[in-house]
């Protein structure tokens, strides 16, 4: 118990200061009086405190561990409940940690008492309210009520909110390694007014926000897998910054924006960790998580005294537009029920039986474990080589003038030719192994249309002249990966923008615009392209599947359906979620039938892939992070193959380069055959820095350097990454005891204690 010592004079103080502003008698007051008594109140009480000469002694948590009574055990957990306080803890037997749903010491922190409520809390409710186009927050500590019911495996919360007229009901479980947090919620969700004018509808839901918060003394840190990943250090005083919130799998871009949104990194894994000492948790959004969202903050960014990450779920979906002359845009939501089916959260104790610290290392290997145990990832025995990844660019489209009238043709910018004559010279040159994606190979694509079958296009050589590239690849151990991006699109090839658009939340066509690359707003050079309705995906997929199978094509690569995920809000009412399991599905079905390649993937289409490319060797760096890990290959190192991002696709090729082997990421490159100038006013030219001379030399110079420094590594796992000297300095050690030291100011790279030079295999970009 808190043990409360205050002086006379402050209770005397707060009962003039009731005397004050209540009337003699029984008042009763409105929402609006009721607010303003609160704040009095907590004046009152703040004016108290402050002429305390005896603070309260916090509560320990030996304290409120002794409140709390036993639900049930394992060998390797223990759930306690106080039921007074609506609260939960979850005990690792191996080293006795005690991780708590909310704050032991809240009485005692620093924090107003509308805050105490929230952090008190188990559930925080968002819901909408269509008539007013506005969401308002509650806690279930603040307006709501809680009540709790002991189960054979856990507890029921059952979370009332009578202003909105919804219940809530989360059942707690334990399992024989985490703690189970789990709603379904056609069955746990019940609200009063779902369908009427003024109804009142489940918009988010939060739950323990809380749970394994860390404190003023506390050290440790939060593991954000924000693109390659990035580490939130406890109590870092970035105080006046923002909190941060990332969307797993990205923000739903049907809700198109009128200007390009800033570019951040995916949250391809759902999933984050706290690190406290020689204990650690490992928290993952099993089910639901296309809707949800990691948020982390440190103390006294929402002054009060605590450090916390917690997952969020957008159940219902709300998009925004402009009314004619209005420059505010209006809110809309999803006029359908809650098409999140389930939501479960699991929380995972990271420790050993020696009492060893934990780090994100140890994180990482829990989530490899989940991956590999619950979800299907092939643990896969890698040849011990360092393939070279290459990114070939086939057509585009461009605008010409004929005879005095505009028309748009086919460009080749890259033929199967050329793309043989470029692999040659690398093989010549004593490069072995090679990963080669061929983007923008089919007539459909380079037209910008559905492509659902397999169709090398004529401008770029046709059946022959891909057969020729095939057979080169296949007699010279390439892996040659076709691959088709049916994300945008416009009408053509059996496919319609009235009837296989994506419909948006506002009922509007998603349409994408393309942006300038400058200034970030709308490029009016070029008519926006049609969002392709995942509801439209199964067909499409499953044509061009079978129609590459006929043809004897076993290798399949579909461009951004490994990391875009959307949804269609129309008649084909299709959710994230539903297009979640729409999109494993056609990753199933491919892998099926041969290998899959699949770039910067989210976490559900890691099952199916036996090639990843893209991967992000940094974070969004969000001012709140304090550096950058590579958690996402942590993860994945000795379990799939995996190269970064392109070499020369980097402000900084050096760094990019080193950054990329200290990770264990094989190297890769973009290349086009057509020079700079010819992808002026084209879609591509993006790419103005791929012309594939500039880059012959270094790219023969990095694969015999990566070859060297990360076959021997290949199939192991990674056991330590040390960040050392402020991050000039990075040691990185596999389970096979090897080890590699990285110096960024030396521009370095030790492996096995031999030391190699980057400039001795890189020099930079090539003069024309």
């Amino acid at each position: 118990m808190v043990i409360k010592l205050k002086k006379i004079r402050k209770t005397a103080a707060f009962l003039m200061a009731l005397m004050m502003v209540a009337p003699l008698g029984i008042s009763v007051y409105s929402d609006e009086e009721e607010q303003a008594q609160e704040q009095i109140e907590e004046a009152a009480e703040e004016s108290s405190e402050e002429e305390e000469e005896e603070e309260e002694k916090p509560r320990t948590k030996e304290e409120a561990f002794a409140a709390m009574e036993l639900v049930c055990e394992n060998k390797n957990l223990g759930l306690y409940l106080n039921s007074d306080e609506d609260t939960i803890a979850l005990q690792d037997k191996k080293t006795g940690e005690i991780w708590f749903s909310n704050p032991v010491d809240l009485e005692t922190s620093n924090a107003k008492k509308s805050q105490k409520q929230e952090l008190a809390s188990g559930m925080t409710l968002t819901y909408a309210e269509p008539a007013n186009r506005a969401t308002t927050a509650q806690t279930s500590k603040g307006k709501g009520s809680t009540k709790t019911k002991k189960t054979k495996n856990g507890v029921d919360f059952t979370y009332k909110f009578n202003q909105p007229g919804i219940t809530v009901k989360v059942h707690i479980t334990l399992e024989e390694d985490y703690l189970k947090l789990y709603v379904n919620t056609a069955d746990d969700i019940e609200e009063e007014h779902p369908s009427t004018a003024d109804g009142q509808l489940t918009s988010d839901l939060a739950f323990f926000t809380t749970f394994g918060a860390a404190g003023l003394e506390d050290e440790g840190y939060f593991v954000v897998p924000d693109g390659s990943g990035a580490v939130v250090n406890f109590n870092n005083g970035k105080t006046g910054l923002r909190t941060y919130t990332g969307k797993v799998y990205g923000r739903d871009i049907t809700q198109i924006k009128q200007q390009a949104t800033a570019v951040t990194q995916n949250v391809s894994l759902p999933m984050y960790g706290i690190v406290k000492g020689n204990s650690a948790l490992m928290v993952v959004a099993d089910k639901g998580d296309t809707s949800a969202s990691v948020n982390t903050y440190v103390s006294n960014q929402n002054n009060t005294d605590y450090n916390s990450a917690y997952f969020d779920f957008e159940v219902r979906t709300s998009d925004e537009y402009l009314m004619g002359g209005e420059s505010n845009p209006l809110k809309v939501f999803e006029k359908r029920g809650i098409l999140v089916p389930e939501i479960e959260v699991r929380y995972y104790p990271v420790s050993n039986e020696n009492g060893d610290e934990m780090n994100y290392v140890d994180i990482a290997n829990k989530y490899r474990d989940y991956l590999t145990k619950d979800k299907g990832v092939v643990d896969s025995d890698i040849p011990a080589a360092s393939p070279l990844y290459v990114d070939f660019y086939g057509g585009t489209l461009e605008k010409k003038s004929v005879l005095g009238i505009p028309v748009t043709v086919k460009q080749a910018v890259t033929s199967f030719d050329d793309a043989k004559g470029i692999l040659e010279e690398l093989k010549g040159s004593g490069v072995g192994d090679m990963v080669v994606t061929f983007n923008k190979y089919s007539n459909e694509d380079i037209g910008e249309k559905i492509t659902d079958s397999f169709s090398p296009a004529g401008k770029l050589g046709g059946k022959s002249g891909w057969n020729k590239l095939e057979s080169y690849a296949s007699s010279n151990g390439i892996s040659l990966f076709p691959s088709v991006d049916n994300t945008q699109y416009k009408t053509g090839n059996g496919y319609w923008t009235m009837t296989n658009t994506a419909i948006r939340v506002s009922n509007a066509f998603a349409r994408l615009p393309v942006y300038d690359l400058a200034h970030g707003v709308e490029n009016k050079y070029y008519s926006p392209l049609s969002l392709f309705s995942p509801a439209s995906y199964e067909k499409a997929y499953s044509k061009l599947i079978k129609s590459y199978s006929k043809k004897g094509e076993t290798n399949f690569a579909f461009g951004s359906l490994a990391n875009t995920i959307y949804g269609d809000y129309g008649k084909q009412a299709t959710s994230r979620e539903l297009a979640k399991g729409i999109i494993a599905g056609i990753y199933e079905n491919a892998a099926s039938n041969g290998n899959v390649l699949a770039a910067d993937p989210s976490a559900y289409v890691l099952p199916y892939v036996d090639q990843i490319t893209d991967v992000p060797i940094d974070s969004s760096n969000f001012d709140l992070f304090d550096y950058e890990i590579p958690f996402f290959q942590i993860v994945m190192h000795g379990v799939t193959p995996y190269s970064s991002i392109a070499v020369n696709s980097e402000a900084n090729p050096e760094k990019a380069i080193l950054t990329s082997l200290a990770s264990g990421s094989n190297l890769s490159f973009d290349f086009i055959a057509a020079e700079t100038e010819e992808l002026k006013d084209t879609k591509l030219d993006k790419y103005y820095y791929a012309y594939y001379k500039n880059w012959m030399s270094e790219a023969k110079g990095l694969a015999e350097l990566a070859d060297k420094v990360l076959a021997p590594v290949a199939n192991e796992f990674i056991t330590a990454y040390n960040i050392e000297d402020d991050g000039r300095r990075i040691e990185t050690v596999y389970s096979n005891g090897y080890k590699t030291v990285v110096d960024y100011d030396k521009l370095t790279i030790t492996a096995d204690g031999k030391e190699y030079k980057i400039s001795d295999y890189f020099v930079g970009e090539a003069d024309e």
